[in-house]
């Protein structure tokens, strides 16, 4: 059964080796009590239609529904709008920009050629920005693909399970520390007008540790 991003999973995590037992050192903070953090995720899903405005802007991690329908746990664990749960705080070490796994490849590469990304804290303080291929995901597929030669061309691909190299996926240089009841919001940005075979149901990623609050 899943679970939302405020409830924290069973049992607890392994001590860091060479550690002093039964704490972590978490980036920006220093050692910690293992048993007040844990490593979580972050995500939230938007619709990017066929044909996309210029200037037209996705926000994420600020809308808990869809056309009016609440998102489900696939498509976002976010359960506050634009906040961490109440009486957490967070250690942002990673942030990713995914397509859905059923995006057509030219799809993909046309939303990374052209979508700029931004990521911002209370009053409008960017903490991050770049072009789309600046924030690759070490999760989902990954893999080749090449088309054949006929007339109409097929897609041939090789597909895994996530990135050939998770490790490759770096982390930020400066972790962004969301403190308890700190807003904060994706900005999916096409400066010029986009149009894309089909609509992509595009995620954002953010990987961090989570401090739970003491009950």
């Amino acid at each position: 059964m899943g679970r939302n991003l405020g409830q924290a999973p069973p049992g607890g995590g392994a001590i860091v080796p060479g550690a002093v037992p039964g704490t972590i050192f978490v980036p920006g903070v220093g050692m910690q009590k293992i048993t007040d953090w844990r490593v979580a995720i972050a995500y939230d899903m938007e619709d990017l239609p066929v044909n996309i405005a210029a200037g037209q802007t996705f926000t994420y991690f600020r809308n808990m529904a869809i056309a009016g329908v609440p998102k489900t746990l696939i498509q976002t664990n976010m359960v506050t709008p634009s906040q961490m749960p109440s009486g957490h705080r967070a250690i942002i070490y990673g942030i990713h920009l995914m397509c859905g796994l059923q995006t057509v490849h030219d799809d993909v590469k046309t939303i990374m050629a052209t979508g700029y990304f931004d990521f911002i804290t209370g009053n409008q303080k960017i903490e991050a920005e770049g072009p789309v291929w600046n924030f690759p995901s070490p999760f989902g597929l990954s893999g080749y693909v090449s088309q054949d030669g006929l007339a109409a061309p097929r897609e041939l691909s090789t597909i895994n399970n996530g990135v050939p190299s998770s490790a490759a996926i770096g982390k930020l240089e400066i972790p962004i520390d969301l403190v308890d009841e700190l807003t904060f919001q994706g900005r999916l940005t096409f400066p010029a007008a986009q149009v894309l075979t089909a609509v992509v149901h595009m995620y954002v990623v953010l990987r961090c540790y989570l401090q739970t609050p003491v009950r």
